[in-house]
């Protein structure tokens, strides 16, 4: 992880001129990087001057021990921290995701519910109409049924009328015929002008 002159010189408790004179010494002040009107150190470089610092003495034995047991402890505690809030960063992002696709797939479940519910109606609308068209048809077939049998009825009675008429009409005609033989046995101009 980067630092600054002065959070590393405050980390080692040592002053920012001292931390100049080393990377100076190091050779590395032209490879530090700059951000604003602020040189950064990478952890290689944050490294090479703390093994300087070692190196010449500056900080006692002591000092020396503790600066790098804590060291070695917060950059443990530091990539730990990292580590955790990474993963504590895709797992809130996974959540979202999830809570996300969860909320999506209920909306679609309420809407289909309801097209589901729309197509029961529907189909008990259907079925209604259904039983009335198939009460409908049995009742036109009944009246069909009787009007075929009224017909059936009226058509015997008109064939009975007719053949009461012929026959009638056949004792008219042979009648007639035997009075009309009589009258054939006239003259044409008889009968042209009515005498007989």
């Amino acid at each position: 992880m980067e630092m600054t002159i002065k959070q590393l010189a405050d980390e080692l408790g040592v002053s920012k001129p001292t931390i100049r004179n080393i990377v100076s010494e190091l050779g590395i002040q032209s490879k530090l990087r700059k951000v604003g009107n602020r040189y950064m150190l990478s952890d290689a470089q944050i490294t090479q001057v703390k093994l300087q610092i070692l190196k010449d003495g500056v900080l006692s034995e002591s000092e020396k021990t503790e600066k790098l047991e804590s060291e070695m402890l917060s950059e443990s505690e530091k990539t730990e921290k990292l580590e955790s809030e990474m993963l504590s960063e895709s797992e809130k992002t996974e959540n979202g995701i999830v809570r996300e696709q969860l909320s999506i797939l209920s909306q679609q479940l309420t809407v289909k519910d309801n097209q589901i519910q729309v197509l029961q109606d529907q189909l008990i609308a259907k079925d209604n109409q259904i039983q009335i068209l198939q009460e409908q048809i049995g009742q036109l077939t009944a009246a069909m049924e009787s009007m075929a049998a009224a017909l059936t009825g009226a058509q015997a009675l008109h064939a009975g009328t007719i053949q009461k008429q012929l026959t009638g009409h056949n004792d008219r005609v042979e009648q007639s015929s035997d009075q009309e033989q009589p009258k054939q046995k006239q003259g044409f101009f008889s009968r042209l002008f009515g005498k007989k």
